[in-house]
């Protein structure tokens, strides 16, 4: 079990958006499949009906606010701890419930994580093949899962350990002003061939968008939803590397342009040494990033991201009247027996 206490200090700046946190748990969280897992969620949410010959439920049981498009889900690093927390939790004990091994209900448990807001709400799944499988087949087709995923809540966080899947989700302040709210590839073991996927809200369409792939900007082209409120995604044939890295590049209508994540890059293969699947370094796009303050640095970087993001000091619960029960989902071919 990770202990809820950590001993940084009060001050660390937090981490740039979309970078992982090595603290508490060493291999970073979000994980690539973590992403991935939320983008999924951001795709059904953006367009729902565009997935609707993959729902084994179909859409007919869809409330009408459940079939309307809502807006992606922002990362939030505490919900992220609290849904990494809470599938290791499930893993380690065995215990598949909302309620921590320990008894904890799920609005304490996400209290010590999260004091945004107190409307919250958590999904959890087990032993699905794979983020979209979980998302699209499973709790896309259950009434409550659905509800949560369709609810006007504005940040999220997803953990997955072993076979378990948590989301949390929360009403609070958006932490980056980024029409970016995330960005992975599938699968997450890539070989040869890989899918590139970034969401996008913003007042107007990018003026551009692409991912770089190991040096080779590549454009995103529109995948679900509207030009303004989307996921975008290229499919790329990878170079024979050992250990690859990506970033998403954008320029807005406005002409301000950014990254996903805002520092560093992405990585995955069986020679990257980095161990949290991100390093510092960035390659080029056909983007112009703006400079930073000594004049070649595209973002402000921290001296050693790895010491700062911890948010598992305890607090007191949520108000109870505003938290969104939350739901939990096996699936049929493979419920666990008890």
């Amino acid at each position: 079990m990770i202990p809820l206490l950590c001993s940084l200090p009060a001050l660390a700046a937090p981490l740039p958006y979309g970078v992982p946190s090595e603290i508490p748990y060493p291999d970073g969280y979000p994980s690539a499949a973590e992403r991935e897992l939320h983008l999924w969620t951001n795709a059904v949410r953006v367009d729902p009906e565009a997935f609707a010959d993959d729902y084994p439920c179909g859409m007919g049981s869809f409330s009408d606010s459940e079939s309307t498009p809502h807006d992606p889900l922002y990362l939030d690093m505490g919900l992220a701890e609290a849904a990494r927390y809470h599938s290791q939790d499930m893993h380690d004990s065995g215990n598949f419930s909302h309620s921590s091994s320990d008894g904890t209900s799920f609005a304490e448990r996400l209290s010590r994580f999260y004091t945004e807001s107190g409307m919250v709400g958590e999904n959890i799944a087990w032993n699905y093949p794979s983020p979209w499988s979980t998302v699209i087949e499973g709790w896309m087709c259950s009434d409550g899962h659905r509800a949560n995923i369709m609810t006007d809540y504005v940040e999220l966080g997803t953990g997955i350990v072993g076979a378990y899947y948590t989301q949390d989700f929360g009403g609070g302040t958006v932490d980056t002003r980024s029409p970016v709210a995330m960005g992975a590839h599938t699968p997450v073991d890539a070989l040869s061939d890989a899918d590139f996927l970034a969401d996008w809200l913003n007042d107007d369409a990018p003026a551009a968008f692409e991912v770089v792939i190991d040096g080779t900007s590549v454009p995103l082209s529109l995948r679900y939803g509207t030009a303004d409120r989307g996921v975008y995604g290229a499919t790329v044939k990878l170079e024979p590397l050992d250990c690859h890295r990506y970033r998403f590049l954008w320029e807005d209508a406005a002409g301000e342009t950014g990254a996903f994540p805002e520092a560093g890059s992405y990585t995955w293969g069986s020679a990257c040494d980095d161990g949290i699947g991100w390093v510092e370094d960035e390659d080029g796009g056909s983007i112009t990033l703006p400079s930073g303050p000594d004049g070649d640095d595209t973002h402000p970087k921290l001296d050693d991201p790895r010491l700062v993001g911890c948010t598992s000091q305890p607090a007191p619960p949520a108000p109870a009247a505003a938290i969104v029960g939350g739901m939990l989902l096996l699936p049929l071919a493979r419920r666990r027996r008890r």
